[in-house]
């Protein structure tokens, strides 16, 4: 047997792999264990994709008009003017909500919108940025870092009933234990959760009026997919020194950020 497929599979038997990281290969290449992403790449990735939108409207447009030229020029001319207007609306609406998400942690959109919006973006942002370079979990770190920008700029709609802390069970223990310290005392939920079904029971259970998670960008998109539209959820990836599912960390000043943002939120319970 080769000598470095042994050792990749040496290294997959001393821990259980995550459903979203079933194709792992064993190996942690460098600047994949500590993915600091802006939120702007994301914003970009996504300006990129609805600019094919709008290419693919003035194209269909474009190919369309002769033919419809033939039957009623009053009705070409018609629908040229709703492809354009609707080409200039989509430019306008994203170029503007781009703007108040980074500068000012606002937006145009009911919250739900918002959500539905980055999502559908997202999709087409994990298929151009490969294309560009970027990895998937850059991408989908700099969407986390948007989605909480998204969550931020609708404060005022966020209900401080209860706090629900949801952790990974492959975080280190001393992580664990500065989260548990900065806790203490105050009456918030924390849960260890070993997979999204463990994380869903947790939220059935609990009914948390915001969510505060950690764990890989995998994970933490497949569960904002899920929940985000029905409860708030502020994300916070995680580092993996070692790989995935195994002794992970996470950045405390921003957990200790999400922490502040709740606090000023009202949360008695997370107030210092």
């Amino acid at each position: 047997m080769n000598e470095d497929n042994a050792d990749t599979k040496t290294e997959k038997k001393d821990r259980k792999l995550g459903d979203e990281w079933l194709d792992w290969d064993g190996t942690t290449r460098p600047g994949e264990s500590e993915i600091d992403e802006k939120p702007g790449t994301f914003f970009a990735l996504a300006a990129g994709s609805v600019l094919v939108v709008i290419a693919c409207i003035l194209v269909g447009w474009y190919l369309a008009k002769p033919r419809i030229e033939q039957f009623s020029p009053l009705s070409s001319d018609i629908i040229e003017w709703l492809a354009l207007a609707l080409a200039a609306g989509i430019f306008m609406f994203a170029a503007l909500e781009t703007i108040l998400m980074l500068k000012f942690c606002t937006s145009i959109f009911p919250y739900v919108l918002t959500e539905r919006i980055l999502l559908s973006l997202l999709s087409k942002s994990m298929w151009l940025g490969p294309k560009l370079g970027i990895s998937k979990d850059r991408v989908g770190n700099s969407f986390i870092k948007a989605h909480n920008l998204a969550v931020k700029s609708h404060a005022r709609e966020i209900s401080t009933n209860t706090l629900l802390i949801l952790l990974p069970r492959c975080l280190q223990r001393e992580a664990r234990q500065q989260i548990a310290e900065r806790m203490n005392g105050k009456d918030v939920k924390i849960v260890t959760a070993a997979g999204g079904e463990e994380a869903r029971k947790a939220i059935r259970q609990y009914k948390p009026s915001l969510i505060l998670a950690v764990a890989c960008e995998r994970d933490l998109i497949s569960g904002i997919r899920d929940v985000a539209e029905k409860v708030h959820v502020l994300a916070i990836p995680n580092q993996r020194p070692e790989g995935p599912c195994k002794n992970t960390h996470l950045s405390l000043d921003a957990f200790d950020d999400a922490l502040h943002f709740i606090a000023e939120k009202g949360i008695k319970a997370v107030e210092p």
